[in-house]
């Protein structure tokens, strides 16, 4: 039995709600902000704010790094096989390699000094063909 599993359905299989918020999760970090329904909001808000608190863990702190893992620096070495793992996980999850690249440069180093709620969600009336509460949800 499935007593209270705390997760959003969206009234699908998991194989498709997977892929519809892995849709929905790239596409918000490649425009900055995208206009769904508001249960697909609030299911992909926590998917996006993961993927930029991963992007924020992997970010390298100096740009030097390689030189010292080269010369033989541990805690150099480790660090930048820290950044390759995050940026592996984010590519298994997000569609396009071009949003992985976009959100360790330009989205993860906007919150560098926030500590989570990293996304606001707007409502937006109602669709006109079923009268679906509409919502939009952005990047702060």
């Amino acid at each position: 039995m499935r007593h209270s599993v705390p997760r959003h359905t969206l009234g699908r299989p998991t194989d498709q709600r997977k892929a519809v918020l892995r849709s929905l999760a790239t596409e918000l970090l490649r425009y900055d902000e995208i206009t769904t329904t508001l249960a697909k909001a609030k299911a992909v808000r926590s998917e996006a704010e993961k993927m930029i608190t991963l992007a924020k863990r992997g970010k390298l702190s100096a740009p030097d790094l390689r030189e010292k893992a080269k010369a033989g620096d541990a805690s150099a070495a480790k660090e930048i096989a820290n950044s390759v793992h995050t940026r592996r996980q984010m590519s298994a999850y997000i569609y396009d390699a071009d949003v992985v690249k976009r959100v360790y440069d330009v989205v993860a180093p906007r919150y560098t000094e926030r500590a989570g709620g990293y996304t606001r969600i707007i409502k937006a009336g109602f669709r006109r063909g079923d009268a679906a509460p509409m919502a939009i949800i952005q990047l702060v």
